[in-house]
This record gives structure tokens, C-alpha cells and sequence, in this order.
């Protein structure tokens, strides 16, 4: 369900409505002639794909240029039911096939054991029933292969993160590009897939995303969204930020807090004059949160971050070993 308030209702996060401030809006009140020449040309030329959102016509068209304007919105239901229903069905004709195709080799045992020692022998027969058996089976067995591994690679998708789904689902629901029997395919959260996996710290990403959004501040604009994009859609809540100035943001983020695990707990230990547990107590706290923080930003696996933290833990323990010596 799409919540009520407006401040929620937006693909990459919605905010209040405020006066753009932009060069461009000056630019269009000094020289207004130009700026409807450039409006007038944006409207009459449509290519399919245009960065710009609002150069399609309000329905499909314009929904799959929302999706094409930014990876985070490629998502889709994966009809995980559906393909679960038709792989069963699929499963158990081929239980009958198997199950004539067993009962024929039983009669086979007991009347003629010679037809199961050659194929040839056994095609030669009045009636062929085995050969068009196995051709039965083989074509089956086709459909069944072909429906398996269909589903092994949509189940092996990413699920859509809720954000994500959410942002299409607010534009829907705030813009209604379709009718409403078709918008309700939105409605499944649970059955959506991402088409692009999901980058390293991505959550970190649609953090920062959701923060500077609330940051009501034209400088925000300027730094994190590129000026195409800015100009991609006249609709005051959709906000699309360029993918590679918030990962930088988010790489010097991380940069300082790496640098403030390593010096902080060295400050620390340095400067306080208690000796013993408080002084262990300190490598524990900041072991665990180097732990946390290395679990949360990067894609390391299991063994990977207990031996980072091991690693991590042992520097401190030999700090505080030299300094009480």
C-alpha cells in the first residue's frame, strides 16, 4: 500500500514543493521566447530513447522511460507461482510417461525379455509402442528442462529491495500512468526481481539518497544530480540522482570512518590513564564495531570478516601491549 503523506509518494524520495532557484529557471524568465522554443521542440520530437521522462506520452510509454532513467527502477515480477504451477504440471506428466514406460518394460520382462536386450528388435515390432514412447518422453522432457531451468534462472534474481519497489510503486500511484487493473501488478511486492544486482554498500547509497532529499537545498542539487537528469522531468518530487557523484560520497564517507577505527581507539587508549578492563573493554567495543561496519558496507563473506576483525583486534592488543610496557 502507497502511504498517504506527499513526503512519501516519490521514485528516488519525495520532497516538499519549493521554488526552483536553478540558473535555468532565470535563464527561462530573461529570455522566454527561447525557453518556449526549447519547450516546444522538447514536446514535438520523441525519440525511444530519450533521457528525458517527460518527452513520452503520459501511460506505458512514460512509465518504461522512468524505468530506462534509472537502474533501481528495473524491476519485475518474477510470476514465481505461475512458474512453480507449470513446472508441477509439467513434473507429473512426465510421472504418467515414466509410469507406462515402466509397465511396458514389466510386460516386455514377461513376454518377450529379448525386445529389452535390442532396440532394434524392439522398433521392428507390429505397433512401436516404445519408440513412440520415448519420443513422447524426449519431447516432454524438453518442455520440463525447459521450464526448470526458466525458474532456476528468475529464482536466482535479486529480490527488488522495498525502497526500490516502493519509488515505482509511489510514481505509480502518484502519476497513474495506467488503469487501475493493470497498475495492480505493482501490488506484489514479494514476487519482484531486480534486473541489476545490487552493488556493494547499496543501502548505504539510497541512505545518503533519502538524506540529501531532506537537505532542502539547491546546492544538493548542483552537486549530486547531473544536469540532463535535472531537466529529464518537470515533476517536482522525482529526484534522480547521479549513481557515481553518490558513490563517491559514499566512498569518502567510508574513508573517514576507516581511518576513524584505526586512530580513534589508538587516541583513546593513549590518552586515558586507566589500566586493565576499562582499557579492554575499549578493544572489544571498537573490534565489534569494525566488525559491524565491515559487515554492513562491503560483500565480504563470513570467513573474510572474521579474519579482517582478527586482524583488526590483534593491532589493538599489540598497541596496548607496547603502551603498558
Amino acid at each position: 500500500m502507497v502511504g498517504g503523506d506527499l513526503a512519501e509518494r516519490d521514485p528516488e524520495s519525495l520532497e516538499k514543493y519549493r521554488v526552483n532557484r536553478s540558473i535555468s529557471h532565470y535563464l527561462k524568465r530573461l529570455l522566454p521566447s527561447i525557453s518556449e522554443k526549447e519547450g516546444s521542440h522538447s514536446q514535438d520530437t520523441m525519440e525511444p530513447d530519450s533521457p528525458r521522462i517527460d518527452a513520452h506520452p503520459m501511460g506505458y510509454p512514460r512509465l518504461a522511460s522512468l524505468m530506462n532513467s534509472d537502474e533501481n527502477f528495473l524491476i519485475t515480477r518474477r510470476y514465481g507461482w505461475l512458474h512453480n504451477r507449470v513446472m508441477l504440471y509439467r513434473q507429473d506428466e512426465l510421472r504418467m510417461l515414466e509410469n507406462q514406460l515402466m509397465k511396458l518394460d514389466q510386460e516386455d520382462e514377461e513376454s518377450d525379455p529379448r525386445a529389452l536386450k535390442s532396440r532394434k528388435r524392439d522398433d521392428q515390432r507390429e505397433g512401436g509402442l516404445r519408440r513412440a514412447l520415448i519420443k513422447d518422453i524426449d519431447d516432454k522432457l524438453k518442455e520440463y528442462d525447459d521450464i526448470v531451468l526458466r525458474n532456476s534462472k528468475m529464482s536466482s534474481l535479486q529480490a527488488a529491495s522495498p525502497r526500490n519497489h516502493q519509488s515505482v510503486e509511489n510514481w505509480i500511484f502518484h502519476n497513474a500512468p495506467l488503469c487501475a487493473t493493470e497498475a495492480e501488478f505493482i501490488r506484489n511486492r514479494q514476487d519482484f526481481v531486480a534486473l541489476v544486482d545490487a552493488k556493494e554498500g547499496s543501502w548505504f547509497d539510497g541512505v545518503v539518497e533519502d538524506t540529501l532529499s531532506q537537505i532542502p537545498c539547491t546546492l544538493t542539487r548542483l552537486l549530486f544530480i547531473d544536469p540532463e537528469k535535472r531537466t529529464s522531468t518537470e515533476d517536482e518530487l522525482v529526484r534522480l540522482y547521479s549513481k557515481a557523484r553518490i558513490d563517491t560520497f559514499a566512498r569518502l564517507v567510508i574513508t573517514i570512518l576507516a581511518v576513524a577505527l584505526l586512530m580513534v581507539p589508538v587516541v583513546v587508549l593513549f590518552s586515558t590513564t586507566e589500566t586493565g578492563g576499562l582499557k579492554i573493554a575499549i578493544i572489544l567495543l571498537f573490534t565489534l564495531f569494525f566488525s559491524i561496519s565491515l559487515s554492513l558496507f562491503t560483500k565480504a563473506k563470513r570467513h573474510e570478516v572474521f579474519a579482517a576483525t582478527a586482524a583488526y583486534c590483534a593491532v589493538l592488543v599489540v598497541f596496548l601491549g607496547d603502551f603498558l610496557y
